[in-house]
């Protein structure tokens, strides 16, 4: 057994591909929180109880059954692997291999047993942005956190002597405040009422988001990375005024001063996944309307045009299989029985997920690789298993 705590790269693609009968295919959300660990362990070994029987009952021999309930055993005993869980657990045990990745981002609960191990939500975890910075405040107190595609997230280490809290901010520099219709009043003490404590409240938001864009300039000078601020009103709204810089900002409403490392881990890759996919549908919607002849719905025609490196994108439904073998020197394509539904081919040749094998082929070339979830997009944006952006207008 092999536990990857990085996202898959193309050799961990490559030594999944293929034939592996019988293979087992797992993937299970989990949680970095101590009290779930058992609850997820429990619905893994369920799950590789199930897929076993799935096994037995095809008519694997007692000695492949024994080998696979010897790597069920010692995944579901690994007491480091269970200690150090994310937010998903992939898991594919065939007779050659025995893999599994602890994953950053929520995938859907599965089980696939077969002769080709299911890659298609192993794929989603490296074509999903899964690094973000996250900016927690209160008046009581400030974090930047940073959350990776392999490390849960984590507070940043900064000088925040001067900006500690909103007393420690606004005493920074007596007259600074401004009341209005007044004069400089140099006594903090005179600012009282609501308006007296939005303006401190002021003061501190622009202390912190001077401080907060310093540090992020220092880190990510490109601006790529995107940054969530938790905070209350009116603090949240001050800081989202200043955060005009060019990085993408998303607000993140409600009190942040309970949040733990694991609390703020989760809220960040839920956040990602609403943005991910909001900013898939952008993206498809300029596809599909402003890019005629670049284009390609057609699976063997997506697959003819990535052996020759012509695909720049492949956007597939991870949740759709669509089974056949894939010739990856010239892109013939032959589907499994029943239209692509079924296990082998015509002649009992076994037959795997021609998805995740259009992906791979497309990455080898230099392609990128989106997945989706077809149910989170309308019908005017997603119709079919798959599409390509070519990087050449069809003629």
């Amino acid at each position: 057994m092999t536990v990857h705590y990085q996202l898959p790269t193309a050799a961990d693609f490559a030594t999944l591909a293929g034939t592996h009968h019988p293979s087992i295919t797992i993937y299970a959300s989990t949680s970095p929180v101590v009290s779930e660990r058992e609850r997820s362990a429990v619905a893994v070994k369920s799950a590789f109880d199930d897929a076993i029987e799935q096994v037995k009952a095809s008519g694997a021999s007692n000695g492949e059954l024994d080998r696979l309930r010897a790597e069920r055993d010692a995944i579901v005993g690994d007491q480091r692997l269970w200690a150090g869980l994310s937010r998903s657990i992939a898991i594919f045990v065939g007779p050659d291999c025995s893999e599994v990745f602890v994953l950053p981002n929520r995938l859907d609960d599965a089980v696939h047993v077969g002769s080709h191990f299911t890659l298609g939500q192993l794929l989603r975890a490296p074509s999903q942005d899964q690094e973000a910075y996250a900016l927690t405040v209160s008046a009581n107190e400030w974090s930047l956190w940073h959350a990776t595609p392999t490390d849960r997230a984590v507070k940043l280490d900064i000088d925040r002597s001067s900006t500690a809290n909103v007393d420690a901010a606004t005493h920074r520099e007596p007259g600074e405040v401004r009341p209005r219709g007044g004069r400089l009043r140099g006594d903090r003490s005179r600012l009282t009422g609501d308006e007296g404590k939005k303006t401190l409240s002021d003061i501190y938001a622009k202390r912190v988001a001077d401080t907060v864009r310093a540090e992020l300039m220092q880190l990510d000078p490109d601006l790529k990375v995107p940054i969530f601020v938790f905070a209350t009103e009116p603090l949240l709204s001050q800081l989202m005024e200043r955060a005009k810089s060019g990085r993408h900002v998303i607000p993140v409403p409600g009190s942040p001063d309970e949040l733990g490392a694991a609390e703020v881990d989760e809220a960040i890759r839920q956040q990602l996944a609403t943005l991910n996919v909001a900013e898939a549908e952008t993206e498809l919607r300029g596809l599909t309307e402003g890019t005629a002849g670049r284009v390609e719905r057609d699976l063997a025609a997506i697959a003819r045009e990535a052996a020759d490196g012509a695909v720049e994108r492949f956007w597939f439904d991870f949740t759709t299989s669509v089974n056949g073998t894939l010739d990856r020197e010239s892109g013939a394509i032959e589907f499994a029985s029943g239209h692509g539904s079924g296990e082998t081919l015509a002649d009992g040749t076994h037959a795997g997920d021609l998805l995740p094998q259009l992906a791979l082929l497309v990455i080898s070339k230099g392609g990128k690789v989106v997945t989706v979830r077809s149910d989170d997009f309308d019908g005017e944006v997603w119709d079919g298993p798959a599409i390509a952006e070519l990087r050449f207008a069809l003629a």
